[in-house]
Order: C-alpha cells, then sequence, then structure tokens
C-alpha cells in the first residue's frame, strides 16, 4: 500500500458509494492515490453496510479516506450523533483518514480524539451545496480552519459561472500556506478539478463506482484531463 501520499501535489481521490464498488478497496487502483469511502451513502442503501466494510477494509490496498457526511453537508443520511459516533468508533481502525466537517465537529470531538490516537490523518472540510458561497463567507471558513489541527482543509461549494469559480480560486491564492483543497459542484465542477489544482488544490476527487456528488466526473476522466 502506498505510505507518502500526503506529499503529493495534488492527491488524486477516487470515491466509492456503493456495495458492488465496495471490492474495488481490496484491489490495486491505479488512478487513485487515495479512496474515499463515502459510508453515508453505503449506509442509506445498505443495511449491512457496516459488516460489509468491515470485511473489505483490512484488505484495501490503496489508503482509504472514511467520509460519514450529514444531509445539511451533502450527505445521504439524517445522522442521530450517538449512532454516527460508533460507526467513526467501529471504522476508524480501519482506514488511514477521517474527514470531519467544521460544522459538526462540535458532536464528533470523541471521534477526533480517537482518529488522533491512531495516527489517522484528518481532513476537516466545509460545504455549501445548494448556493455559491462569498469570498467574505470563505474566509469566514478559513479563520474557524485555523483552530482545528488537520492535514488537509477542505472547501467544497456549488460554482455555475466563471465568477464562481474566481472566488475559490481567490482563496487559494491568497492562502497558499493553508494546505487547501478547494473544488466545485455544479456546472463548474470538471473545469474546477483542472485548473485549481493549478493553482494549489490539494485534493482531486472524482468516482471510482458511481458519482457521489452532482456533474462529479470519474477519477480515470480527471487523470486524462489532466495529462492533455
Amino acid at each position: 500500500m502506498a505510505k507518502n501520499i500526503w506529499k503529493k501535489q495534488p492527491i488524486y481521490v477516487g470515491v466509492v458509494s456503493t456495495k458492488k464498488g465496495l471490492s474495488l478497496i481490496a484491489a490495486q487502483q491505479p488512478a487513485a492515490d487515495l479512496i474515499e469511502l463515502r459510508f453515508d451513502t453505503l449506509y442509506a442503501a445498505n443495511t449491512d453496510a457496516l459488516d460489509l466494510a468491515l470485511k473489505v477494509l483490512p484488505k484495501r490496498k490503496n489508503p482509504v479516506l472514511l467520509t460519514l457526511r450529514t444531509k445539511s453537508e451533502g450527505g445521504s443520511v439524517s445522522w442521530k450523533s450517538t449512532e454516527r459516533l460508533r460507526l467513526f468508533e467501529k471504522l476508524i481502525p480501519y482506514v488511514d483518514a477521517v474527514d470531519f466537517e467544521l460544522a459538526n465537529l462540535p458532536l464528533m470531538k470523541s471521534a477526533l480524539t480517537l482518529a488522533r490516537q491512531l495516527d489517522k490523518k484528518v481532513i476537516l472540510s466545509a460545504h455549501s451545496t445548494t448556493h455559491k458561497i462569498t469570498y467574505k463567507s470563505g474566509l469566514q471558513w478559513l479563520d474557524e480552519f485555523r483552530h482545528v489541527r488537520a492535514e488537509i482543509y477542505k472547501i467544497s461549494s456549488l460554482a455555475r459561472t466563471q465568477s464562481d469559480l474566481h472566488i475559490l480560486a481567490k482563496l487559494l491564492i491568497n492562502h497558499a500556506k493553508l494546505r487547501l483543497a478547494v473544488m466545485a459542484t455544479g456546472p463548474m465542477s470538471v473545469i474546477s478539478r483542472q485548473a485549481l489544482p493549478l493553482l494549489g488544490s490539494r485534493l482531486v476527487y472524482g468516482y471510482l463506482d458511481v458519482p457521489s456528488a452532482k456533474k462529479q466526473p470519474s477519477i480515470q476522466e480527471i487523470r486524462n484531463l489532466m495529462a492533455q
């Protein structure tokens, strides 16, 4: 399994979110440096999601990022905090990194502590799934990020126009030392995955099985675009 992916620029993240896609975790994926397990989507569709994940994660060939996204942040499940914490505690020992949402962090402190105790990488994320962010609201997120130690700080925002994309690019350019990963959803999704890594965005997401976000391209499509 690859070891030093966190020094790469950018890190290519292949997303798995289905029962069928779980098998991809147990096989080497050349297009992905890191595999994101969107456990919220898997859990929403499969009552045995935890058992399925615990069977395949010990066999992982790529480093795995665990994500249990909440609905308010673009996820598939309206979690009860106790249930979400229980699942984090079960799954964190078997992954290499964990995504925590900035907005929900106060409820997930014990899971964050566990991740750090087990030396897992932490990605701290903030999402605007239904509207574009302003530069001012982006700066507010950055100020909050600075209070929490993480390997990478991630911002994802709806972007319909080039002007929306320029806001994300400005955040990257003006705060280059903050280890930011910035990306767009919506109409500017694909172009953001080409342009923003050139400005320093640390992560590039694409699906391995099926899209987990609107207009999300596959990780192989992204690789092909970046090679042009």
